[in-house]
């Protein structure tokens, strides 16, 4: 005779109640654990407080800014012959002393370096400047090696008298003005000729111009100027790449000439472009993370030594990338850096 397997049916009995009693609980456990998972405040609340130090370093002001190059047209060159001109001066070619800068009824005006122009017809006998002018002339072409004073003496009459054969003006002694034509200190390149062969020419008529020259780097400063940026009342710097020179802050330009030269070199081909202004003088300042930085409902700015302190209210003065930078009249020594992230007992502007 077999023997049955099945539990009593009052053991089964207890089975169903065992269950039926711990259903609800288990339905509540899930929810409890639902609610918490889905709750973000929940969440938040056991993210725990971050405090740093605060870094104390020597700064300087910083901003970039487009600056372009301001010319001037080219500085005309003037003859001071009269007559026909039979060879008109070649753009592109850079004058020197000597050089022909055209003929005029096929006799050769050339060009003349010198500080200043010549200004009158000059003799055996003339004093002044201009003599000594022409002295330094003739030197550089290779036509006078006598003294370089003011006084024209016969060495002078001798070599004023080979340049006028030489040209075709005859033996004469004297030295006319209108041989030659001022081109300024340096050598010129001439970037357009302004008369052709067939020409009339009369006393100061231009003949020929020279390049356009820089005479000023516009700077476009952010609205309100650098100021606004930083402290540069100590002055400051603009530099293009590598190359820098002083800068005015709230000028608006690089008048100089010196200094329009070195930063017009340094940029070209361009006329315009990207310059960084930095202040001259460093300022000292205490940096703190960007995130424990928190704006209020007014507007105010804040940080907190610690969850439970109250905030203070600051003003940045600058700030790199993740960083601000703060006066250092700043009183904490280390911040909260997550503010943001957990419960603080007192909100910025309180």
């Amino acid at each position: 005779m077999k023997r049955s397997l099945r539990p009593p049916r009052s053991a089964s009995a207890w089975i169903v109640l065992l269950v039926l009693l711990m259903a609800p609980l288990l339905v509540l456990a899930g929810l409890w654990a639902l609610s918490e998972m889905s709750n973000p405040t929940a969440s938040a609340s056991r993210i725990e407080p971050v405090v740093v130090p605060v870094q104390h370093q020597d700064m300087r002001a910083q901003t970039t800014v487009n600056v372009t190059v301001t010319f001037s047209p080219g500085r005309d060159l003037v003859a001071y012959a009269t007559g026909t001109v039979t060879s008109a001066a070649r753009a592109g070619v850079t004058l020197n002393s000597g050089d022909v800068v055209l003929r005029v009824n096929d006799r050769p005006i050339r060009a003349m370096v010198a500080d200043a122009p010549l200004w009158r017809n000059l003799t055996t006998g003339s004093k002044g400047d201009d003599v000594k002018r022409l002295k330094s002339f003739l030197h550089q072409i290779g036509s006078y090696d006598g003294t370089i004073d003011t006084s024209y003496d016969a060495t002078l009459a001798q070599a004023v008298a080979q340049f006028n054969h030489d040209g075709g003006y005859g033996d004469s002694t004297s030295f006319d003005p209108a041989t030659v034509i001022w081109i300024g200190p340096k050598p010129l390149p001439v970037a357009q000729a302004l008369v052709s062969a067939g020409s009339s020419l009369s006393p100061g008529t231009p003949v020929a111009r020279g390049p356009k020259q820089a005479t000023s780097i516009a700077v476009e400063e952010p609205a309100g100027g650098v100021a606004t940026i930083g402290d540069f009342s100590g002055g400051a710097t603009l530099s293009v790449g590598s190359t820098s020179v002083n800068y005015k802050p709230g000028s608006g330009a690089i008048t100089n000439p010196a200094a329009v030269a070195t930063i017009q070199a340094a940029m070209t081909p361009a006329a315009s472009g990207a310059a960084t202004i930095e202040a001259a003088k460093a300022t000292a300042v205490d940096v703190v993370p960007a995130s424990a930085l928190v704006t209020g409902t007014d507007g105010t700015i804040c940080v907190y030594g610690s969850a439970t302190s109250a905030p203070i209210a600051v003003q940045p003065v600058g700030g790199g990338v993740g960083t601000a930078d703060l006066p250092t009249s700043f009183p904490l020594n280390s911040v909260l850096t997550n503010p943001g992230s957990v419960k603080v007992d007192r909100p910025c502007s309180s």
